[in-house]
């Protein structure tokens, strides 16, 4: 089932508010993140993007009542060093009412920059 409208801008508008270093998952609502990568050539700029979703994925799966909604991909040249960057906007709710999954603890690193790309988690 398709959030509605409103729904989904609420969840953009608190993404606007928050930090964005790092993923939300407070249970009964909608959430939108964004993750941006980049790299010096179009593989590099790819396999980064995998190990961020990778990243994600892991830890969203850990908590119960987590649910991908939508995901986009956006991917550019950046005009200044030309290189290439990919950008992920996900909207995904955690919802009440589930059993607890195991409980992954958060990477002592997250949060972090690392090279070029954001350690968005």
């Amino acid at each position: 089932m398709r959030p509605s409208g409103s729904e989904v801008r609420r969840a953009r508008f608190a993404s606007d508010l928050d930090t964005g270093e790092r993923p939300t998952f407070d249970r009964g609502s909608m959430h939108f993140f964004t993750m941006s990568t980049s790299g010096g050539t179009a593989e590099q700029a790819r396999e980064r993007a995998r190990e961020m979703l990778a990243r994600f994925f892991e830890r969203a799966e850990s908590v119960a009542g987590f649910r991908k909604l939508e995901m986009r991909r956006r991917q550019g040249v950046m005009p200044c060093n030309r290189n290439v960057s990919i950008t992920y906007e996900i909207l995904y709710a955690v919802e009440d009412g589930h059993r607890v999954r195991a409980h992954i603890p958060e990477s002592p690193n997250a949060g972090y920059r690392r090279g070029r790309s954001a350690a968005a988690f």
